[in-house]
């Protein structure tokens, strides 16, 4: 999300664009030539209290040498320790909060974001939900809400695979294991398949249903790959189980391709993406059977598939790369005017 907003803003005329990361790993995503990067250097083994003041002391001394007009801090295990850094600094505070907004970081971190949300100069959420929890949780006015920017794909793709696609890391809160049961349970799916896409500590669990299942000859298991927009474009349908989110990224990037979305309305994010029954089925969390049979329904009508995957690009048009870089440049740059 950041390396794609920086490499957006990057085209604009007159505006320099730098890149500050607290860690020293190999970088997985790919910068703009014209974005500046730095990172920190911080040893792994600190304990986490000084693993915080190192990152403090590092990224002040950034600031202080680069003195930028604004900084926009991203990560809600972060956005702290760049208000603690940029403390008697001449530049605007803004931070983005990019989780569950229900979701606790642990009692100090919580505590510190307690503390110092108060300092920015406006919060970014990515949903209406995250902003009506932490209008209520934090003492900061200057809320807005602006989503992922979402790579568009301008042709639907008519020649899919009868494949039931989900794309996830395999953790409690995805759920995947329940998506194997209800695909178990399904009639008349014997041309259809179930592949995952992620790993993670519950990729086993999920395995382990399969088996107990026999479904072994119709769900798969891959390693996510570079390919994945390939994945999405050949898929029919693509089913979502998650419990919780932040901004459910997959789900939008699948819409982008035309798949036809099912989805449990969770905290946060689904709703603001699916128009039920227009663009989507949304379920309600917890109703099991309704989303077996509205599963088994897209699965039986094509012309539904369609109607759906033209009418999900549509709507995710509205989280164009360069429209919510927009909004985000509008929004960290209306103090300046």
């Amino acid at each position: 999300m950041a390396s794609r907003l920086a490499n957006e803003l990057s085209e604009k005329p007159f505006l320099k664009v730098i890149v500050i990361a607290l860690s020293n790993r190999n970088r997985f995503y790919k910068l703009s030539p014209k974005v500046e990067y730095y990172h920190c250097n911080t040893s792994e083994d600190l304990r986490r209290v000084g693993k915080a003041l190192s990152y403090i002391c590092y990224l002040r001394k950034i600031l202080k040498k680069l003195s930028p007009k604004v900084m926009l801090s991203f990560g809600d295990r972060y956005n702290h320790i760049a208000l603690l850094s940029s403390v008697g600094l001449d530049h605007f505070k803004f931070i983005s909060n990019r989780q569950n907004p229900h979701l606790s970081n642990g009692k100090m971190i919580d505590m510190m974001n307690s503390i110092t949300y108060k300092w920015a100069d406006g919060i970014i959420v990515q949903t209406s939900e995250a902003k009506d929890v932490l209008s209520q949780k934090y003492p900061n006015n200057n809320i807005q809400i602006i989503p992922n920017p979402i790579k568009q794909v301008k042709t639907y793709n008519s020649e899919r695979r009868n494949v039931i696609l989900n794309v996830g890391r395999f953790g409690d809160s995805k759920n995947q294991s329940e998506l194997v049961e209800v695909f178990g349970s399904l009639l008349n799916k014997k041309d259809w398949k179930v592949h995952f896409y992620g790993d993670g500590p519950k990729k086993p669990t999920t395995r382990s249903v399969i088996d107990n299942k026999s479904l072994s000859g119709r769900v798969y298991i891959f390693p996510f790959t570079c390919e994945i927009e390939k994945i999405y474009k050949e898929s029919s349908i693509f089913a979502f189980t998650s419990l919780s989110e932040g901004f459910p990224n997959a789900l939008a990037e699948a819409m982008a391709s035309g798949c036809a979305c099912i989805a449990y309305d969770c905290v946060a994010g689904p709703s603001d993406i699916i128009d039920d029954g227009i663009n989507g089925f949304l379920i309600p969390v917890g109703d099991e059977e309704q989303y077996k049979e509205k599963l088994q329904l897209l699965m039986e009508d094509e012309e539904l598939r369609r109607r759906f995957g033209a009418a999900a690009q549509e709507k995710i048009k509205q989280f164009e790369a360069s429209k919510i870089a927009r909004r985000f440049y509008e929004f960290i740059t209306e103090p300046l005017e």
